[in-house]
């Protein structure tokens, strides 16, 4: 299998040309007019973040999470059915998103996973768009935490980040009206008025702005109104915070929900107490099944995420309105992701960092000024993807140094995705494992060297390990060929 690292050349695109990204007039002058024609023909670029997302919205089909925002985006944009990340972890996903290396974090040096020394690998995506012209801000959740001392070059504006603040503390307390969850973990929130890990919900009666995904969207749309530097185009980052725990939101968004709502994950009889829960074993999962919360309390755990990510999708709402105010919604590029998928009490688990097909997928849309709205790609794409993809569809010059693991998404951004040969695999890492996702299965060779083969058409569910059996054994042998062959960590 030849190797997955792309050169990616943009001058030569014929997109690029129809937005007269290529200056090959001999005739035009450096002159001030000149550069504002380009400013107004380079499309700007409005990239959306969400923290522990999994396509758990409308716009994936699912009815009950209420998300109109984004679903309304989805009528404008394409959906990419099968997205994966790489490692299904804030830090190694974004830094993977950010620099278009897979990362699995295996380095014998545990301060080398650290997110800063995983994005200072290669030069990121918003460094070369800052070099080939673009003014770029960025603000919230982009980064594993605050922007790294070695990417501040990136960045016009930096924007802030509250790190391990959590939406909590005193003035947040004392408007709680609603909590629940795990009573040890709501504990750790009240004591450190923090509790990014904690299992538990809370419902605040205030206005948006109260909590850090307000705050968020109030400076975005700040940055394009007011801040940018309106002779460039621009790349804006906003990096919402939620859906990630604690699930703490304003009232009006758990109101929008019945005290009913939320859905427990389908698990077939006996799966409870077969299931080798320690294999998933983590700080946070030493509980039992579910964390040891009952089915009552997961039930409305659940209807805090909902109501999380309810928030977090009025926020997008707000960023987008300020485009469509400006007049720049139809000239940007907009691109919509999740960091990646999560449990939810799939396989009695809450969280991420697992091999399972729902740690993995994560919700991914994308608007360019070409694309048809709504249309839905099923080919099989990565967090790696999306690097190379905007330097194609901005015509950036890339250092020839830049070598990218991923492939440009813009065939199957203006084709539809039909009839475009596309290498219809994603590999990926979790807590020691290794693997595949292809169109029908999912292979993952664990930490301690088992074997785990699903057949996602037939169990979608993933209950079933198909590894052995001996009718797989040369589709599992393909896999694991393939496996072999694949670039982790550097930048080749």
């Amino acid at each position: 299998m030849k190797n997955l690292s792309v050169k990616v050349i943009c001058a030569v695109s014929i997109w690029a040309t129809s937005f007269g990204l290529l200056a090959n007039d001999a005739s035009q002058t450096k002159s001030v007019a000149k550069t504002s024609i380009q400013a107004e023909q380079k499309p700007n670029i409005l990239f959306i973040a969400f923290d522990d997302l999994r396509p758990l919205i409308g716009a994936y089909g699912e009815p009950e999470p209420i998300t109109p925002n984004i679903d309304a985006f989805a009528q404008d944009a394409v959906r990419f059915e099968r997205s994966y990340v790489s490692y299904p972890l804030c830090n190694p996903s974004r830094a993977s998103m950010l620099t278009g290396v897979r990362f699995d974090l295996q380095a014998e040096n545990w301060k080398d996973n650290k997110h800063p020394k995983l994005i200072s690998k290669q030069d990121t995506w918003p460094g070369v768009l800052r070099d080939n012209g673009y003014w770029t801000a960025t603000r919230g959740k982009l980064y594993h935490g605050k922007v790294p001392g070695n990417e501040k070059k990136s960045w016009d504006l930096g924007g802030k980040f509250w790190g391990k603040i959590q939406d909590g503390g005193p003035k947040i307390l004392e408007k709680i009206v609603d909590m629940g969850g795990r009573e040890d973990q709501i504990q750790i929130y009240k004591d450190k008025g923090a509790g990014p890990g904690s299992l538990m919900y809370a419902a605040v009666d205030g206005p948006d702005e109260i909590l850090n995904d307000g705050k968020v969207a109030v400076d975005v749309v700040d940055f394009i109104k007011n801040k940018r530097d309106k002779s460039k185009p621009f790349m804006i980052a906003s990096g919402f915070a939620r859906p990630h725990m604690p699930w703490v939101a304003p009232k009006k968004y758990f109101d929008m929900y019945p005290k009913d709502a939320g859905k427990l994950a389908y698990f077939p009889q006996g799966a409870k107490a077969a299931f080798d829960n320690a294999k998933y074993k983590s700080k946070t999962r030493d509980h039992g099944w579910n964390e040891g919360v009952d089915d009552n309390t997961a039930q409305k755990l659940i209807r805090g995420y909902m109501a999380s990510t309810s928030y977090a999708d009025a926020q997008m709402g707000k960023v987008i309105k300020a485009l469509k105010d400006e007049g720049l919604y139809d000239n940007t590029i907009i691109i919509v992701w999740g960091d990646h998928g999560y449990h939810l009490t799939d396989h009695g688990l809450w969280r991420k960092n697992t091999p399972f097909h729902i740690s993995l997928r994560s919700p991914l849309l994308i608007k360019t000024p070409k694309t048809i709205g709504g249309t839905v790609v099923d080919k099989i794409v990565q967090n790696i993807d999306l690097y190379p993809t905007l330097m194609e569809l901005t015509g950036a010059k890339v250092d020839s140094k830049i070598k990218l693991h991923g492939t440009s998404l813009v065939p199957l951004l203006h084709a539809n995705g039909s009839d475009v040969e596309w290498e219809n695999i994603a590999h990926t890492s979790a807590k020691g494992s290794h693997g595949v996702v292809t169109d029908r299965y999912r292979f993952t060779v664990m930490a301690d060297g088992t074997r785990h083969l699903y057949d996602l058409e037939q169990d979608p569910d993933e209950w079933n390990n198909l590894a052995g059996d001996k009718q797989y054994k040369d589709l599992i042998k393909d896999f694991e060929q393939k496996m072999s062959e694949v670039v982790w960590n550097k930048a080749e």
